[in-house]
């Protein structure tokens, strides 16, 4: 009897240890919450990080839209300060307006022009101002009928900016490889956009408010200039 009882007991905790052996491996083989946490953790960290690096090297179409809007807003208002001087007979960034001005009215202000030519196509002598960016074209009388701004600012509208802004044209031309659109401003004045390069939304290069009126020799029959 004391035999079997001792069998008995070597028995039952032999089971007893490979048991808890089992369990030992058992709970070692897994990682514990916060291990599992921590990696989990760790993964979503890089994948946001990426996402965010990705996300800042794209380039942002908000940022591209609100810069094209706000060189067309600063193109329609030189535009618009084009038209609005060109009922008073002036250019941008000139206070001498055509019909009432003089050579001699400029001079007093700005001095003798860098130079002057006789343009006879033109109907008058011009007189350049290289460092106000503005030539004047007079006629005999020395009465100013045409200003001429080459403005850096008209360099970065198109032909298209203009129409947009305009309408079509009254006066549409190409000669000597520029291309010349025109409109009239009140009753007396016009205004000319000059194009010179190629291609088919070419870049201002000069443009100019013109009193006709003011190329007119009654004396000799001369008409003068329609544009």
């Amino acid at each position: 009897m004391s035999l079997f009882f001792n069998k008995k007991s070597i028995v039952i905790i032999v089971m007893t240890l490979f048991v808890t052996i089992m369990a030992g491996c058992s709970n070692s083989s897994k990682p514990s919450g916060d291990a599992a946490n921590n990696g989990k953790n760790s993964s979503e960290t890089s994948e946001s990080s990426e996402d965010k690096n990705s996300k800042s090297d794209a380039p942002s179409e908000n940022s591209n839209v609100e810069t094209s809007n706000t060189e067309n807003n600063a193109q329609k208002a030189v535009l618009d300060n084009i038209k609005k001087l060109s009922e008073e007979g002036k250019i941008i960034n000139c206070d001498f307006p055509v019909k009432t001005s003089t050579l001699q009215d400029i001079e007093k202000k700005w001095g003798k022009a860098d130079k002057s030519d006789w343009v006879g196509e033109a109907k008058g002598n011009y007189a350049t101002y290289s460092s106000k960016n503005v030539v004047f074209g007079t006629n005999k009388g020395d009465q100013v009928f045409e200003v001429r701004s080459f403005d850096s600012q008209l360099k970065q509208i198109s032909l298209s900016d203009v129409k947009d802004f305009f309408g079509q044209p009254d006066h549409d031309v190409t000669s000597n490889g520029e291309r010349i659109i025109g409109y009239k401003s009140g009753s007396e004045f016009k205004i000319l956009f000059v194009f010179k390069d190629s291609g088919n939304d070419p870049k201002l290069d000069h443009y100019s408010v013109l009193y006709p009126s003011g190329t007119k020799n009654n004396m000799s029959g001369d008409k003068g200039r329609e544009w």
